[in-house]
């Protein structure tokens, strides 16, 4: 086996979508999508992956800079894959240019099936919200957080049911004053990511030497 993928649940799937037309799949070990929120938690349960593989040349994370998360991490015996993306809203939409450009037009917040679909996520925030301060209270906090948005935009990878999605935050949306939206992504960056083509959009970290996020950003 040369190659193993880290990734997180949140991106599944777009990655099984792509990981289904390898020749030769190779082994992916997810990571739960909640720890984002904490990302010295994250960082910590990446390294313990990271360092739970053995016999192989390639180590693929497919994860963003997401909050330094990524910061530090090393293998002893493998290389690093890491796409040079700030986050996987940036990996799905097609790199950070598309998703500056993209915020640059409408200052949006991105969601797909995913990212609703774990645990910790922002439509779950809210629900816990209701439960704990009631509507009035809540909307006022959410639209506070929300203040700098005018989209709730779902990205569209073809790897879901957008309809089925949208239709379960269009009252969330409508209350915040959210338009829903639906922009274009692409599996390209992953698409790279599984066939080994790593050019330009991609840092190789060599065996024994921690990954820096300066490195992502030249």
């Amino acid at each position: 086996m040369k190659t193993v993928a880290i990734a997180c649940r949140t991106i599944e799937d777009e990655l099984n979508a792509v990981h289904k037309t390898l020749p030769a799949p190779f082994p992916i070990v997810w990571v739960e999508s909640g720890l984002h929120n904490f990302p010295s938690q994250l960082k910590e349960r990446i390294q313990e992956e990271i360092d739970k593989i053995s016999g192989v040349e390639n180590i693929l994370l497919l994860f963003g800079y997401c909050g330094n998360s990524i910061e530090g991490l090393m293998a002893s015996q493998a290389r690093l894959v890491v796409p040079k993306v700030e986050d996987c809203i940036s990996l799905l939409l097609g790199g950070n240019q598309i998703r500056q450009a993209l915020s640059r037009e409408t200052p949006a917040f991105y969601l797909t099936d995913g990212w609703l679909r774990y645990e910790k996520n922002i439509y779950w925030e809210y629900e816990q919200c209701l439960k704990k301060y009631g509507e009035e209270r809540s909307l006022r906090i959410f639209k506070a957080m929300f203040m700098h948005y005018s989209n709730l935009n779902f990205i569209d990878t073809a790897s879901y049911d957008l309809e089925s999605v949208m239709s379960r935050t269009a009252e969330f949306a409508l209350k915040l004053n959210l338009k829903q939206g639906i922009v274009p992504g692409t599996l390209k960056l992953i698409t790279k990511a599984f066939f080994e083509e790593w050019d330009e959009d991609f840092l190789i970290v060599p065996p024994g030497v921690p990954l820096h996020i300066n490195y992502l950003t030249k």
